[in-house]
């Protein structure tokens, strides 16, 4: 470090008299210090970071009270961020001691955004407006997805003098190609600090580089081969001679004389500048599903323009939903190869909304437009150069349907809605269209339709015509109440939590029994159609029902009292309980009501008088026991 030291002294000066002129009135300087997490990586047994301190303050020293210079840096706040830029110092008279303190207080953690960093630093000099220079100092390349070299064409474009210097510190196994490309296309120096020996040859030659007077003209050199990478720009064109694709993407590879594809050698942008060593490269690219190539030969320093065709055409494509309709924004277009597979399908090539403009190689595709549950098709051709416009009239409207309760009645927050064809199966089926909820809008071909409006059990339907490129709102009315049923135990008492409840139609079938038509527990609400049902409640052995009439648009709440209590066994775990009727059948037995093993929790019982029995092992223990509405009956049991 003893002799490294020195030679980045000497480069960082070297640097500022490339902006030399940027410390007169009409021209600002700012450095950019890399502060991102590699910078903690060593050079000689010696922390990166604490090198370019050690840098920045003799630098600093020799420019105390006279230049004009910015400190801006990124990577010290945050791990992860590529927004973390900050500028440590705006542009102003270089006061050593506040600068060192508050690069010293950088702490290096974070990502390297290059490009966006640059871009911060030539907006705050006005590069616009006047004569800008960045000095970059990096030990890193870009992490942040971003293109340095086509940041530096575009800020060489719109400046009025814009100028960058890029230090490479310590990127010995880097590929440096971009961070050459912002210094070179702006006009500036790329310098590399990779070790000491290195470092001293990039003095040498920035040193020679810059103009001495001289009192003879030299002598004019012989001209010598060209030397370097070549300069290549590729453009991506529908035809020969048509306006460039924005926004092609290049895919460079090296090749040989059969154009084979070899390794990786770039990617971007087409129609920005690539620098590339001597040799054939295959170039790849593809807009959309349209792909193309070409092979180029790159020359030692000279510049290169070459051309990618892609022989395709463009196809916009609309769907209205009536003929001379306006085009519907939420259509969604697929194209398709021309042919049927053998199952009737299709093969996609691509797909997009309405504002997507597809680029397809020239041919017939099949194009289809979809609302909702619209579909239309037909067969377009795609000319080389040529764009093709395509509306397809979907023929559908929209469908709004709701659902009421009772004539008069509100929409139903809960209504659902099922669209049929209108013709019936041979079993008496439709086949289903569509379905959705109280607040869908329906987007279906224009025709008439079989729609079914339905909440809970109550269900009700009708035909309905829709027209092309109309707003069909209808309503239908199922003539539906709702239940809501409660059981007590005892006249007066609070009701069950948890009693279950079912609902059956109040006419008995030819057998007896009576049809169920719902059921849950007693804090579900039962939409059901107008009419008389039997509504049976259940509680732990105890049950009752009654008889009620749901009116439409009405809500019935009847209270079931099942005239039951509470028995609560006393006994050990490994005592099996069984409970029986009290009185005895003409045989002798009696029916046995429950079993259980006790847990701690009563039994719910109807009224009555009861004998429980308890045993274990071969052991037994009886006792009687009355059950009152609306109480618990307790009694302990120790076979």
């Amino acid at each position: 470090m003893s002799f490294l030291l020195p030679r980045i002294l000497s480069l960082f000066a070297v640097l500022l008299l490339f902006a030399a002129p940027a410390r007169a009135a009409d021209e600002n300087v700012i450095i950019v210090l890399d502060a991102s997490g590699s910078m903690w990586g060593r050079i000689d047994e010696k922390p990166k970071i604490q090198i370019a301190r050690e840098v920045m303050d003799q630098v600093l020293a020799d420019l105390d009270g006279k230049a004009e210079i910015g400190i801006m840096t990124y990577g010290h706040r945050k791990k992860g961020d590529c927004g973390d830029i900050e500028t440590l110092v705006p542009v102003g008279k270089v006061n050593r001691a506040s600068y060192m303190e508050k690069i010293n207080a950088l702490n290096p953690k974070g990502k390297t955004p290059i490009t966006a960093t640059v871009r911060k630093a030539a907006e705050e000099l006005r590069f616009t407006e006047e004569k800008a220079t960045v000095i970059l100092v990096s030990d890193g390349l870009e992490t942040c997805d971003a293109d340095p070299c086509a940041l530096a064409s575009e800020l060489e474009a719109a400046g009025v003098d814009f100028t960058a210097h890029v230090v490479g510190f310590d990127l010995k196994d880097e590929d440096t190609a971009s961070l050459q490309c912002l210094a070179t296309t702006t006009g500036g120096k790329y310098l590399a600090a990779e070790n000491a020996d290195q470092l001293g040859e990039a003095i040498g030659t920035v040193v020679a580089a810059a103009p001495e007077p001289a009192p003879e003209p030299e002598p004019v050199p012989e001209p010598q081969p060209a030397t370097g990478p070549g300069n290549v720009k590729v453009s991506v064109r529908l035809t020969e001679g048509s306006e460039p694709i924005e926004g092609a993407y290049l895919y460079f590879y090296e090749t040989d004389d059969a154009g084979s594809q070899g390794a990786d050698a770039a990617k971007g942008g087409a129609r920005r500048t690539y620098e590339l060593a001597p040799g054939k490269y295959l170039v790849n690219t593809k807009v959309g599903p349209a792909p193309g190539s070409a092979v180029i030969d790159v020359t030692a320093g000279e510049a290169l323009e070459a051309d990618i065709i892609l022989n395709a055409g463009l196809l916009s494509a609309k769907a209205a939903e009536k003929e001379g309709g306006e085009p519907n924004p939420q259509a969604y277009i697929y194209v398709y190869e021309p042919g049927q597979n053998a199952d009737g399908s299709r093969t996609k090539v691509t797909n997009g909304n309405q504002n997507t403009m597809f680029t397809l190689p020239v041919g017939r595709y099949y194009v289809t437009a979809t609302l909702g549950k619209s579909t239309k098709g037909a067969e377009v051709e795609i000319k080389p150069g040529e764009r093709t416009d395509l509306t397809l009239v979907l023929g559908s409207g929209v469908l709004k349907v709701d659902v009421l309760a009772m004539e008069g009645g509100q929409p139903l927050d809960d209504g659902y809605i099922y669209v049929y064809e209108v013709e019936q199966k041979a079993d008496g089926s439709r086949t289903k269209v569509t379905n959705g909820g109280q607040r869908t809008q329906f987007k279906i071909p224009a025709g008439s339709y079989y729609v079914t409006g339905q909440s809970g059990k109550a269900i009700a339907g009708r035909e309905i015509e829709v027209k092309a490129g109309e707003r069909t709102e209808a309503s239908i009315i199922i003539n539906m109440g709702m239940l809501k049923a409660s059981a007590i135990p005892a006249e007066g008492g609070k009701p069950f939590d948890d009693a279950y409840i079912s609902v059956f139609e109040a006419e008995k079938a030819l057998d007896g029994s009576r049809r169920r038509i719902d059921a849950g527990n007693q804090r579900n609400r039962f939409a059901l159609p107008a009419g008389k049902y039997v509504v049976h409640a259940k509680m732990g052995n105890a049950a009752g029902e009654t008889e009620v009439e749901i009116k439409a648009g009405s809500l019935v709440e009847p209270v079931l009292n099942l005239q039951a209590g509470a028995l609560l066994v006393d006994a050990a775990k490994d005592v099996y309980v069984s409970v029986f009727e009290a009185e005895k059948s003409l045989d002798g037995s009696r029916t046995r009501v429950d079993a259980f093993r006790p847990n701690g929790k009563p039994v719910i019982m109807p009224a009555g008088k009861y004998l429980v029995s308890g045993k274990a092992g071969d052991k037994t223990a009886e006792a009687e026991v009355e059950i009152t509405a609306g109480k618990l009956a307790e009694i302990k049991l120790a076979p």
